[in-house]
């Protein structure tokens, strides 16, 4: 008999340092460049990508991955 299956959910919110307004980077994750480095413990190497506010489409770079 087996259990229930478990499954896992992430996201990598990120506020825009324009308009305020927070949005979830693991849903611009077309080529896996944050689950990649996120799941393989190499978040070191996310500082200072850049990213594209969804809201506002100002583009910034990340300061970094805090949990």
């Amino acid at each position: 008999m087996s259990g229930p299956v478990a499954y896992l959910e992430w996201s990598l919110n990120v506020e825009c340092p324009s308009c305020g307004g927070e949005f979830d980077l693991a849903r611009q994750d077309d080529i896996e460049w944050f689950s990649g480095n996120i799941f393989n413990n190499k978040w070191d190497k996310l500082k200072g990508s850049v990213v594209s506010c969804t809201g506002c489409c100002h583009e910034f770079a990340i300061g970094g991955v805090e949990y």
